[in-house]
């Protein structure tokens, strides 16, 4: 038989007197193999949730960042991302990963410290699973909200429920984790409390993602398969439609963690999708807001600069640009085209109601031909303030030209 030299055996001796450990090739570039991937997973997940905390600590305000829970529990899931992270990675440059500790199973040399930051990492883990599920819950409130009352309770018992035995599971396996660690032996007669945990933490994720996307699934149904338009949505149908769709990405992650990859780790891989994406939709629906109020103001003030052809035309314009949802008179969310047509309905009756007199009309001409920004007020700026906690209940702003009022 021809020697090959790729699949010789590597010996470690341990001491004079023992028995060589011989190890071969092949199951050393295996584990080598394994260990590259797995970091360069963590590196992917590093740069992504720092990424994100950078653009969302750019784009938010910090004074909104201090009083909005959203946005709290969103940077504090990163930042706990980023820390669990960089301790998961640097789990490889310890002694647990050198050569001859791992293949001879020789740990007595270790320094103290080392074994701290793994159970650190462990810890920041389950942390990361609790707020990222504290999250998914504020922004599940924020849907269920326009439900009606008892569908609005049973969904936030439904919810509340599979979170908080989701998290109990969680603690539960972190505390043997831990042990584990300190023992340097594996929990294996814990081995049911494992498959409980992973069960729990796909069904809540599948049960947030199924919520999240039952308004969508509704709304595709009800107009056989047609979205609204970008400028007919509204932030809160933008917020809900980015949620549904980028929470299968968890789903996924979570069903690929029933099975076991050589050279890929989905575990991790969970909660930091979910610490990435619920940011990232609320960005999302701040932009649209942003667009959407900027096109309006502008709209405006071209309107009441133009003559009367020109007006006809731009009303003609928009009326064949309507949305589906409008035309058939339902929406994503039902109670937001209620109040945007029943603050229309109340502005037209009031403009009919001043015309009878000649010096108030001629007085509302003059002030709607010269619009100021500052009394501009988006009513689609204004839902998504509220959904983020920004808006302040004292607040009142009086349009003097149109004659309307926009409670924030």
């Amino acid at each position: 038989m021809s020697f090959d030299p790729y699949t010789q055996n590597i010996t470690i001796l341990l001491s004079p007197s023992s028995p060589p450990i011989s190890i071969p090739i092949p199951l050393i570039d295996t584990f080598n193999d394994e260990t590259a991937s797995i970091i360069t997973n963590y590196a992917a997940q590093l740069g992504a949730s720092l990424t994100m905390l950078l653009v969302l600590l750019a784009t938010t305000p910090s004074s909104k960042l201090l009083r909005a829970t959203t946005s709290l529990l969103h940077a504090l899931a990163l930042v706990v991302c980023v820390v669990r992270t960089l301790l998961l990675v640097y789990f490889f440059l310890t002694p647990f990963s050198h050569f001859y500790q791992v293949w001879t199973g020789d740990f007595s040399r270790i320094p103290a410290w080392n074994y701290r930051t793994s159970i650190a990492g462990t810890v920041l883990s389950a942390l990361l699973a609790i707020v990222t599920d504290a999250a998914l819950v504020n922004q599940a409130w924020t849907m269920v909200s326009l439900f009606a009352p008892r569908t609005r309770y049973a969904v936030c018992f439904l919810s509340l429920l599979i979170t908080l035995l989701a998290v109990s599971f969680r603690v539960a396996y972190t505390v043997i984790q831990c042990e584990g660690i300190t023992d340097l032996a594996a929990p294996r007669r814990y081995a049911w409390l494992i498959r409980t945990t992973l069960i729990c933490n796909t069904a809540s994720i599948a049960w947030f993602c199924a919520l999240f996307n039952s308004k969508l699934v509704a709304h595709l149904v009800g107009n056989r398969g047609v979205l609204p338009s970008r400028r007919a949505m509204s932030p809160m149908e933008v917020l809900i439609m980015a949620n549904g769709i980028l929470m299968i990405v968890p789903v996924i992650f979570a069903i690929l963690e029933w099975h076991h990859f050589i050279n890929f780790e989905a575990g991790s891989l969970t909660p930091t999708s979910i610490a990435i994406i619920l940011p990232l939709s609320c960005l999302a629906a701040q932009r649209i807001a942003t667009s959407s109020s900027s096109q309006q103001y502008n709209h405006h003030h071209h309107y009441h600069h133009q003559g009367p052809s020109a007006r006809y035309k731009a009303s003609r314009d928009s009326s064949s640009r309507t949305p589906l949802n409008v035309k058939t008179g339902s929406s994503l969310f039902s109670t937001t085209t209620c109040n945007s047509n029943t603050s229309s309905s109340a502005a037209a009756a009031q403009r009919t109601h001043s015309m009878d007199a000649s010096g108030m009309l001629a007085s509302q001409q003059q002030q709607q031909q010269q619009p100021t920004r500052g009394d501009f007020v988006d009513p689609i700026d204004l839902e998504l303030r509220q959904i983020d906690g920004y808006a302040q209940p004292t607040e009142v702003r009086l349009q003097h030209g149109e004659g309307q009022q926009f409670h924030k």
